[in-house]
């Protein structure tokens, strides 16, 4: 079984935190039914989708990705850069605890999710506006060694890189160094917009990917890779790509642990 949690957008999402106050507005209901469409992709896709309750007092919920990472069958419950973060996480933590074993970070260790790419058996981590030490420290000691790549043009490590395949990853090398990722094939994102690499990998083996994002499909699908596309351009204009909606479980390894 491969699980994708996602978390309900709020009417509050206008209020996102966002690097440049986005004009017009957002709009949360234009974003409701994007993201409507983009849990509909992943359970086309493969994913049974679980729904976090929506939460009214906290914008950014829908990113739900920041709150968790999943490390084989169990779960980090990180502790968000982002003070107003914080309160997102306990109750994703109560969702995944019906399917993995969850371990909590503790202060003064902060991490987001979307700093967190996982390829093959390597795992990356951006030392980020988000992401300290500490927080690397944590992740590294819970899997056995992680490789931290510096992220300073970009919110996120994966605001920039995400896994194509289990050797492959599609990076917008402007703003990462591709020396991060030596021994795994790189495939060059076009355009200036680094969010043109982020795209999600589905358990068919399809990859979704923003339907802004054209050149990036045409790219992938070049290389042999099936592809499909979806809208999420309002939750683009705050700041957000296709990895941050979801938090993904992949089945297949005996991981899941069902609930009673």
């Amino acid at each position: 079984m491969s699980l994708a949690f996602v978390r309900p957008v709020p009417a509050s999402f206008a209020d996102c935190v966002t690097a440049r106050p986005p004009h017009p507005p957002l709009d949360p209901q234009r974003a409701r039914l994007q993201h409507d469409a983009y849990r509909a992709a992943l359970a086309v896709g493969g994913f049974d989708v679980v729904e976090v309750p929506v939460a009214p007092d906290h914008p950014d919920s829908p990113f739900v990705e920041d709150t968790a990472v999943v490390l084989g069958e169990r779960a980090l419950a990180t502790r968000p850069g982002h003070p107003s973060r914080r309160g997102e996480v306990e109750a994703v933590a109560a969702a995944l605890a019906d399917h993995l074993d969850v371990v909590r970070m503790e202060a003064p260790a902060t991490l987001d999710g979307g700093d967190v790419l996982k390829v093959g058996d390597a795992v990356f981590v951006g030392l980020s506006s988000r992401t300290n030490a500490a927080g690397i420290e944590v992740l590294s000691d819970l899997c056995g060694g992680v490789t931290a790549v510096p992220v300073e043009r970009v919110l996120h490590l994966k605001s920039a890189v995400t896994a194509v395949d289990e050797e492959t990853v599609l990076l917008h090398r402007p703003s990462l160094d591709a020396a991060a990722f030596e021994g795994l094939r790189v495939l060059d994102a076009p355009g200036e917009d680094p969010e043109a690499a982020n795209v999600v990998r589905l358990p068919d083996g399809r990859l979704l990917v923003a339907e802004h994002h054209a050149a990036s499909a045409d790219l992938l699908t070049a290389h042999g890779h099936r592809v499909v596309t979806v809208d999420v351009s309002e939750f683009a204009r705050a700041d957000g790509g296709l990895t941050c909606l979801s938090v993904r479980v992949r089945g297949g390894s005996g991981l899941v642990r069902h609930s009673p």
